[in-house]
Order: C-alpha cells, then sequence, then structure tokens
C-alpha cells in the first residue's frame, strides 16, 4: 500500500473503539465508524473525532460510508470484527456446541464482505476469535472465502485473502487472547504478519510457571528451588481478604454491574 500522509479508514462493528486506536496510532484516520450500541457510540463521540454512524450494519450503505470517509478521494481500508459469538468456544461450554453459520448474528459476515464490495477499498482487515477456523467448524472462514471470490468476478477486484491466528501475549499484552485476522489487498499484494515481539526466557519463570496458590511465599520458594522470583512483589493477604475468595463460586460467573 502507498504510504500517503493520511490514510483513510472506515470501521465497522466499531464498539468502544478498540480497533479504532490501534489504527489510528498506525497512521490511519478512521473517518467514519458504524456501530449499533448506544452507550459505545456515546464512547466513540466522546473520544475520537470520527464520524458515528449509529445503526445496524444491514441498514447502512458503503456508498454512503465512502461518501462521508473519503470525500471523492479512494478508500484505504476498512476494518472490524463482526461479532463473534457464532464462532466462540463459549457456545461450546455453554451448550456443548457454537451455532455458527446457523446464529442470525453470523450474517454479519456477509455484511462486512458487502461493505468492502460497495466501498472497495484498497485492503480490508477483519478480526473474529480463533474458534471461525476451527478444523471441521470452520464454515464461517468457507463463508468468507467464497464471498471474497464472488466480490473479485464482480468488480474485478484481486483480493487475496491472507490470514493467521495471533495471540496478543506474543506482542506484549500481558494477556492470552488468541485472534483470527484475514488482510486483503484489492491487486492481491501478499501481507507479512509481524513476527512475535514477546516470549518466554529460558533462563528465568515465565508468569505461568508462578505458584500463584494461596500457599506461603516460603514453601512456593522452597517447592521451585529459587531462592527469589523475578519481578515478583509478594502479595499479603488478610484473613478477611482470604475468606472472601474462598466464597466466591468455583467457574461461576460473577454478576458485574452494568456501566
Amino acid at each position: 500500500m502507498t504510504r500517503k500522509s493520511e490514510l483513510t479508514a472506515i470501521s465497522l462493528f466499531s464498539g468502544a473503539g478498540g480497533m479504532d486506536f490501534g489504527f489510528h496510532a498506525a497512521g490511519f484516520r478512521p473517518a467514519v465508524a458504524v456501530e449499533f450500541d448506544g452507550h459505545c457510540c456515546a464512547t466513540l463521540r466522546a473520544n475520537t473525532d470520527t464520524e458515528v454512524i449509529e445503526d445496524d450494519i444491514h441498514n447502512v450503505a458503503g456508498s454512503d460510508l465512502a461518501s462521508v470517509a473519503a470525500k471523492n478521494r479512494d478508500v484505504d481500508l476498512v476494518f472490524g470484527g463482526p461479532p463473534c459469538q457464532p464462532f466462540s468456544k463459549a457456545g461450546y461450554w455453554s451448550r456443548g456446541d457454537t451455532l455458527r453459520l446457523d446464529d442470525p448474528r453470523a450474517s454479519t459476515l456477509g455484511e462486512f464482505i458487502r461493505i468492502v464490495e460497495e466501498v472497495t477499498p484498497t485492503a480490508f482487515v477483519l478480526e473474529s476469535v480463533h474458534g471461525i477456523n476451527y478444523s471441521g467448524k470452520e464454515e464461517g472462514l468457507q463463508l468468507l472465502f467464497d464471498r471474497i471470490a464472488s466480490v473479485n468476478r464482480a468488480i474485478g477486484t484481486n483480493y487475496e485473502p491472507h490470514w493467521t491466528v495471533l495471540n496478543a501475549a506474543e506482542y506484549g499484552v500481558p494477556q492470552l487472547r488468541k485472534r483470527f485476522f484475514l488482510v486483503a489487498h484489492c491487486e492481491g499484494r501478499r501481507f507479512q504478519f509481524p513476527e512475535p515481539s514477546h516470549g518466554a526466557r529460558s533462563d528465568e519463570p515465565g508468569l505461568f510457571d508462578l505458584d500463584v496458590s494461596l500457599t506461603p511465599e516460603s514453601e512456593k520458594l522452597e517447592r521451585s528451588g529459587l531462592r527469589s522470583l523475578p519481578r515478583h512483589a509478594p502479595f499479603t493477604r488478610s484473613s478477611k481478604r482470604l475468606e472472601r475468595v474462598r466464597i466466591v463460586p468455583f467457574r461461576r460467573p460473577v454478576a458485574a454491574r452494568a456501566w
């Protein structure tokens, strides 16, 4: 992609703007965002100068997005993460399987590609959960491939999808969060995904090697054969705090108050 002073982007399924801020930091200007949750839209308006369209994506025309975003210029990027619930592991935990394409929310995959076809950006980035490409359960991924091929035939583009699964912990985020990313350029240019910048060192224990039980620190050190735990400060727990932890039901969600 040719580097310009300002790269124009359209954000779909924007939520509170997580991907928007990431792409802004990478040199893009998210000019217009589509989100139907009112709280998220209020957050976007309060923290960005992006034009926010508060509506269901099924009701939004790509031509309207392009006219707002690019002002008679080409749109450089369309990005977004369609609802992941149809392919999420949470479905396996709650009912033994996910609904995948039988979930009405899965139609948003097609809507994402519809916007790509109508806007014809230089490139697009789609994010989802790892479950979308699970072996034997990759109907969602195949749908994307089929729809992208259909777009290429219809408008003469050469969007060639390149995809992978990235783990946020390998890029400096202290969280084991695996996510699927698909990138395609209108001229078929190959995208090189970044190499991991973080990883476990062999000369000291990693985060997940540490004993995080309620065992006293001295016993943990004795069991591990270490004299100290690098960059680890023991946390003093009062008996009252321990009692609160013990009454939390094991593996049962704890209700949180809506913000």
